[in-house]
C-alpha cells in the first residue's frame, strides 16, 4: 500500500509533508509515500518526490488528480497535507469504486442534507488512471465548471463512489469546540491551529 499526498506552491511547508509522514510511520501500515510537488525544498529521504508539470491544468488541488494517473497499481491511499492522524487507521479498498468519506456537513448541518463525499482521503485499488485522462481532455472547461476537484469528481463520477466507514472529525466543525477528537484522524481544512492555540 502506498500513500500520496500533492502540495503545489506554498501553503504547505516542507515541514507538514513531514509530519504528516512521520504521523502516517506512526499509525499506518504502509510500503510507501510520495508526495507531487512544485517546490523545490528536500525531503526526507524516504519520501518519493514527484514534479508536478508546470501546466495551468494541475494548479492549486487539481493536481491531485496527477496520483490517478502513475499510481495504477496495488493499494493507494490519497491524503490532504491538513489531515492529522493520531491513532491507527484501517483503510477500506475497491478495484470498483473509488472509496472516501461521507462530508462532514453532513453531520454538522443535517438540513443541507449533504450527500456528497470529502476528497480529504480517498482509496482504491488497481487502475482508475482514466480519471486523470478524462479530466486533462476538457481541463478547462471542467476548471471553469468546478471550483476544485471534490467538486469534479463527485459531479461528474457520483457512480463511481462508494461511502468509506468515517475515519476523520471536522477540526472546523466539531473538534476545535471540543477541544479534542475521538477519531484515528483529524480534519484541519486548511485552517492555521497556531491561531487557536
Amino acid at each position: 500500500m502506498r500513500i500520496t499526498v500533492s502540495r503545489w506552491g506554498t501553503k504547505f511547508t516542507a515541514f507538514q509533508v513531514e509530519r504528516l509522514y512521520a504521523e502516517c510511520k506512526a499509525w499506518i501500515d504502509f510500503d510507501s509515500f510520495h508526495v507531487f510537488t512544485d517546490q523545490p525544498e528536500p525531503l526526507h529521504p524516504d519520501i518519493t518526490v514527484w514534479d508536478i508539470p508546470q501546466n495551468e491544468a494541475y494548479r492549486s488541488w487539481w493536481s491531485k488528480l496527477l496520483q490517478y494517473k502513475y499510481f495504477t497499481e496495488g493499494k493507494t491511499v490519497l491524503l490532504d497535507i491538513d489531515i492529522h492522524i493520531r491513532d491507527r487507521c484501517e483503510f477500506q479498498f475497491s478495484d470498483q469504486y473509488l472509496l472516501a468519506q461521507l462530508d462532514p456537513l453532513a453531520d454538522y448541518i443535517p438540513e443541507k442534507n449533504v450527500k456528497y463525499i470529502n476528497s480529504s482521503f480517498v482509496t482504491y485499488e488497481g487502475d482508475f488512471s482514466w480519471i486523470h485522462d478524462k479530466y486533462m481532455a476538457d481541463w478547462k472547461n471542467i476548471q471553469h465548471r468546478y471550483r476544485g476537484d471534490q467538486e469534479f469528481m463527485w459531479g461528474e463520477y457520483q457512480e463511481n463512489f462508494r461511502y468509506h466507514k468515517p475515519l476523520f472529525e471536522s477540526y472546523k466543525w466539531s473538534a476545535k469546540s471540543k477541544g479534542y477528537s475521538k477519531m484515528p484522524m483529524v480534519n484541519y481544512h486548511g485552517e492555521d491551529v497556531k491561531k487557536d492555540v
